[in-house]
């Protein structure tokens, strides 16, 4: 099933003007249809953004611009052995020193204006739960994406949630955030919590789709990653409301178009159906 046909409006005629890593990655992994100036772009974008990385691996000492930075980097194509990517690693990695409720591996930014910045900004994959989870998350999927999941550190993380976590212990930010590097590590991608999460998000899922209380674009792109018949149910049901809620120019989302309409199409592209 392709649903291209079924939008209101091709979205390669809003992807096409993207002159950003996401507008990069969108025309060359998802419709296979780079720019002939794609490679200059690419190019130029990697040059701004190494430009601007500390000498210690970070940006600016800030965990939220270090996580999007990276993020960033991986939509341009860039791997672990990237001089850049490593040492934003390495510098993410020294972040990883707190516990939580005697459960080890978590991430957490000492810098106090992290938590403001995470949650004015509605960049990438993660959204402003509670910083200790945000940091967490978003640092243990950049791994996963940068094809090192298995670091023993990594490892331990993923260990700790799987010993507490489940899908009503905090706020929707936070669950979706969670959940979503669940899924997608190899060492909980078919835990009995990735099934509580997933019955979870059925019993919220209203007739159009959506998720009660929970942000839908990022809900329906961590959904994506299951291969639980259960995930792709739900994502099956929120279809229609993809189509309604498509903009006129192509995109989706409100204010953060850039992102929202990654979430649909990167999704989409995971269920095969674009």
């Amino acid at each position: 099933m392709n649903i291209i046909g079924k939008l209101k409006v091709d979205p390669l005629s809003y992807v096409a003007g993207l002159e950003s890593p996401i507008g990069v990655y969108i025309r060359s992994e998802i419709f296979k249809k780079e720019h002939k100036n794609d490679a200059s772009l690419k190019k130029r974008l990697y040059e701004q953004t190494v430009a601007n990385q500390s000498a210690d691996g970070s940006w600016s000492q800030l965990f939220v611009l270090t996580a999007n930075n990276l993020w960033n980097l991986r939509l341009l194509g860039c791997e672990a052995q990237d001089k850049a990517v490593s040492k934003g690693l390495e510098w993410l990695l020294s972040m990883q020193k707190y516990d939580y409720r005697g459960y080890p591996g978590f991430f957490n930014s000492p810098n106090r204006k992290d938590p403001s910045l995470m949650r004015s900004t509605f960049y990438g994959e993660f959204g402003p739960g509670c910083s200790i989870f945000y940091d967490t998350t978003y640092a243990v999927h950049l791994f996963q994406i940068f094809g090192l999941p298995n670091k023993k550190q990594l490892q331990t993380t993923v260990k700790s949630y799987l010993s507490f976590w489940n899908p009503e212990w905090c706020g929707a930010w936070c669950t979706i955030n969670v959940l979503r590097i669940l899924i997608e590590h190899p060492l909980s991608a078919e835990s009995k919590q990735v099934n509580g999460g997933l019955e979870h998000l059925a019993k919220l899922q209203t007739k159009t789709g959506s998720w009660r209380g929970f942000p839908f674009f990022h809900t329906f792109h961590a959904i994506s990653r299951t291969k639980q018949a259960m995930g792709k149910k739900q994502l099956e049901r929120a279809l229609p409301t993809i189509i309604k809620r498509q903009n006129k120019d192509g995109s989706w989302g409100r204010k953060e178009h850039e992102t929202e309409t990654f979430l649909i199409l990167d999704a989409l592209k995971n269920v095969a159906i674009i």
